[in-house]
């Protein structure tokens, strides 16, 4: 996801950000219906499997796209220190968010939570694991600039993909241990930095090729497999699953990015792209929204799985949209930014 400002966009890239902003939406909404027994358990599980192949390792390889950039910009401590300052902000602000949300939806929601569970920081808040893993990956990453030189990069991008294949799946409880499968997405997207990257997405016989090819990959080994995916299902995975969920994993990113490239040329792009370009806003709120969606939807007697899917995904983008422009008409950059400070007069 974003958490910077860029001097040139790509749409291709924004519009990427939205499909798997998109998938992510779409993953929680269903892990909520199966937490509640209003999905079966095959359809459950095989949405999840098919999102959860591509949607965070999209995100990974897209926030390395600008990081580059960022460090030639800003230098590599200068660059590091503003964006975990950035993230560290919006995990305390939002686990509190969330887990005060929870505690006062306990009686309806899947599981409750005491106050003291909300403050317990070292357990990342569902979705919330993932700002931390930025910022250690960031960190990495600016510190070993892989891009400087083929042999840099090779070595780097060689050890990434052993330590993926060495935790693919797993997903410890505690902050900083989860989603290192992710780092070799995040390190090839840092490789290929967003100019290479535009390139690529300009070359349309290539978009195409890729989208068939790799949209076909990644549904027949999600809807047909048992493939395990980065982040979870480590619990039963074997070498076979690994593989295939590598495989599945790696068609499927590609699939996203070339159809991005593909519709970032279409009528869709502009709506997409605004998806996109509020991401950030869109991860940290949605979880609050797609749980709320659901339990008035059962509380108004609806069961029907189609309605909570359409619904949950729909409410769950729109909604933060409509928060994060609130939040700027008022003036509250603290919710989606860093708190405003004013400058001390002298």
């Amino acid at each position: 996801m974003r958490t910077e400002g860029t001097t040139a966009r790509d749409r291709s890239v924004d519009v990427a950000r939205a499909l798997a902003m998109v998938a992510i939406v779409v993953g929680h909404v269903e892990r909520g219906l199966s937490a509640a027994l209003l999905m079966p358990y095959d359809t459950a599980v095989m949405l999840d499997r098919v999102v959860y192949l591509v949607h965070l390792s999209t995100f990974a390889y897209l926030s390395g796209l600008f990081v580059r950039r960022a460090v030639e910009r800003d230098g590599p401590r200068r660059m590091v220190v503003r964006r975990t300052t950035l993230l560290v902000w919006l995990y305390l602000l939002w686990s509190l968010i969330q887990g005060f949300t929870r505690v006062a939806a306990s009686s309806a929601s899947n599981t409750a939570i005491a106050v003291s569970d909300v403050f317990r920081l070292w357990l990342p808040e569902g979705q919330l694991w993932f700002l931390p893993w930025l910022i250690a990956v960031t960190a990495i990453a600016a510190a070993a600039r892989p891009w400087r030189g083929v042999v840099r990069g090779g070595v780097m991008l060689t050890a990434a993909a052993v330590l993926a294949l060495a935790v693919w799946g797993f997903e410890p409880p505690y902050v900083f241990t989860r989603g290192w499968a992710l780092l070799l997405p995040f390190l090839i997207g840092c490789v290929v930095t967003q100019s290479r990257h535009a390139g690529l997405a300009r070359r349309l016989p290539l978009a195409a090729g890729a989208a068939v090819v790799g949209t076909a990959a990644w549904l027949w080994i999600g809807l047909t497999t048992v493939a395990t995916t980065p982040t979870t299902g480590g619990d039963v995975r074997t070498t076979a699953t690994v593989a295939l969920g590598v495989v599945g994993c790696t068609a499927g990113t590609v699939a996203v990015l070339a159809w991005a490239a593909l519709l970032s040329r279409s009528p869709a792009a502009r709506v997409l792209a605004l998806v996109g370009r509020r991401s950030l806003e869109i991860f940290l709120a949605h979880i609050v929204v797609t749980a709320g969606t659901r339990i008035a939807l059962v509380r108004l007697e609806v069961t029907d799985v189609w309605v909570h899917l359409v619904a949950g995904t729909v409410l769950g983008l729109v909604v933060p949209l409509a928060v994060a422009a609130l939040a700027e008409r008022l003036r509250w950059t603290w919710l989606f930014g860093l708190p405003h400070v004013p400058n001390a007069r002298s």
